[in-house]
């Protein structure tokens, strides 16, 4: 019998407890696509977004393989895969979900109650103890042994309803940091296809933009790391661009022993990887803003001679760039294995805008990735806020 450190304070007393296998139910129906005539609609692990309770994508049930879980509007479905990911929802209609996911429904608490109960560390660090290595799964037997806290009805709707008013604000962030990424990823496309042109500070129009190959204003890099002198592993992410290899896989991947036949990267070097899948003939392509630090020689490093990095940066990033690599992997001219060699890729076209312009369009989209940062950090703040508010309203 405990209370919590936060709480209203017209609640007085104790909250109750009990097993949670006494207080909530995963039991739901089945849905076997091949059997059943009605259509719903199905969420899969990746149709729920991790931390936020979000849903993602919405697939057709009838076009899955699988049976599904039966879940109806107002449950509580949480990923049991990889809980670790927190993913979970409160599902605002009738539908279908992956074997994957648990359908949770309240016994002797508010449905609302518990989706925010199971956000808590301490739900996340129970469902945590699971089974297996490579893909964890939340355990029920483990989960519904352990003992749960809970107030009365009147309570458990009050704190529902205050921390759903913070999930209301933490969407509208959600909204508006989601404009202005696509705001940004929109006008990169018009840039550099053209279709939105700059003008210079009297207001008359730049030149042509002329085409030259890579190896024209780039070089590569091949400086290795032959006496150890640099120790920072990086590596090359496509969402987090270069970052440090030990804060990417919390953990050590390779020792200072063998890094003899890395490559040297300085600050403004891009990287990008040439082994590739089907989908990209080349990898993610990312300069580094981090450090000075080695990569494995499985990348292909390159530095800029001439032109301004951040407009080049933008370039390689944007869609017009990775659409035209497509094209070239896909022609069978320079193809092999939808890879390209390292001399066809320094041999790609880009464009080189006068210098002025290139510095407007620089300055113009570092403007906007500033008010993206600014956005996500009021997000992040809230998000953080709202975890120490679960730790506190809950016992």
């Amino acid at each position: 019998m405990m209370v919590p450190k936060l709480r209203f304070s017209e609640f007085k007393g104790k909250w109750q407890s009990d097993l949670f296998g006494n207080v909530v139910t995963n039991k739901s129906a089945k849905y076997n696509p091949s059997t059943e005539e009605e259509d719903l609609p199905c969420l899969e692990m990746d149709s729920i977004s991790q931390e936020d309770g979000r849903i993602l994508h919405i697939y057709s049930a009838k076009q899955q393989a699988s049976i599904k879980n039966r879940f109806s509007s107002g449950d509580v479905l949480f990923g049991k895969l990889r809980p670790y990911l927190r993913k979970y929802i409160l599902a605002p209609f009738n539908g279908v979900c992956s074997s994957e996911v648990w359908v949770l429904h309240g016994l002797n608490i508010n449905n609302k109650f518990l989706f925010h109960y199971v956000q808590t560390n301490k739900f996340i660090e129970c469902a945590n103890k699971s089974s297996g290595s490579k893909m964890p799964r939340a355990d029920w037997s483990v989960v519904s042994s352990e003992m749960m806290s809970f107030p009365q009805e009147k309570e458990q709707a009050k704190i529902a309803d205050f921390l759903s008013s913070v999930d209301e604000k933490i969407s509208l962030l959600n909204k508006q940091y989601g404009l202005f990424c696509r705001y940004k990823k929109g006008m990169i496309q018009k840039i550099f296809s053209q279709e939105v042109r700059f003008k210079d500070d009297s207001g008359n129009e730049f030149p042509e933009w002329e085409e030259v190959e890579l190896k024209q204003i780039a070089i590569k890099v091949n400086t290795k790391n032959r006496d150890n002198s640099v120790s920072t592993v990086l590596t090359n992410s496509a969402t987090q661009g270069i970052v440090s290899q030990e804060s990417y896989f919390e953990r050590e991947i390779v020792t200072e022993s063998n890094l003899t036949g890395y490559y040297v990267v300085r600050i403004g070097d891009f990287v990008y990887n040439p082994r590739i899948s089907s989908t990209a003939p080349v990898g993610p392509i990312k300069m580094n803003e981090l450090t000075q630090g080695v990569m494995s020689p499985l990348y292909t490093v390159f530095r800029f001679e001439k032109g301004l990095l951040k407009f080049y940066q933008y370039f390689l990033e944007s869609s017009v760039w990775h659409d035209y690599m497509k094209s070239v992997a896909n022609s069978g001219a320079r193809h092999d294995r939808m890879n390209i060699s390292g001399a066809d890729f320094f041999g790609l076209p880009v464009p080189q805008p006068f210098e002025e312009e290139q510095t407007k369009i620089a300055k113009f989209l570092s403007t906007l990735d500033e008010k993206i940062a600014v956005k996500k950090a009021e997000l992040d703040k809230l998000k953080t806020w709202k975890q120490g508010l679960l730790q506190q309203m809950f016992v």
